[in-house]
């Protein structure tokens, strides 16, 4: 029993990470970077309209996930919670932007998980690829003039 329980574990940490053949992590982004520059459709409160980091209006969370991570439903709900204590702050926006995961995938997740915050079903790693090879969750926190400002990787407190 003690035998399946470590595989599981293992297929549960390479189905979240991803990791290449040669166990290697390409990290794109640091803090003190300017976040990669991209524009992605989003949902929020059922409703499209555009995200892109060339229109930063004050803290701007990023956060990178896959619906069958399961760091990252640990991770969703808190990161959810955040979300829902700073929406209304001055020049907040948060997304989620979905690694390899179409809308079939991400929206009933969304429902399932009562999740708010505005996401983007990306069906391609185009917009993952801008800020590392491997592992989600992935939060990059970066400020209004477009600078990464803190980074969290799998499991993490967001804080206040």
């Amino acid at each position: 029993m003690r035998i399946i329980n470590s595989l599981l574990l293992c297929l549960l940490f390479i189905g979240c990470s991803g990791i290449d053949d040669d166990n290697n992590v390409t990290e794109r982004v640091a803090v003190g970077d300017h976040v990669p520059s991209f524009s992605v459709e989003m949902v929020k409160n059922g409703e499209r309209s555009t995200f892109s980091t060339s229109h930063l209006t004050g803290e701007t969370v990023i956060v990178l996930f896959s619906v069958k991570c399961g760091d990252c439903k640990r991770e969703l709900p808190e990161l959810n919670d955040y979300y829902l204590r700073h929406k209304d702050d001055p020049g907040f926006q948060m997304i989620a932007i979905s690694r390899a995961e179409g809308e079939e995938l991400v929206a009933p997740f969304w429902k399932e998980y009562e999740l708010q915050i505005p996401y983007s079903a990306q069906t391609d790693r185009h917009i993952y690829d801008l800020f590392a090879s491997s592992i989600v969750p992935r939060v990059y926190f970066v400020s209004a003039q477009g600078i990464v400002t803190r980074i969290l990787i799998e499991n993490f407190d967001v804080g206040d």
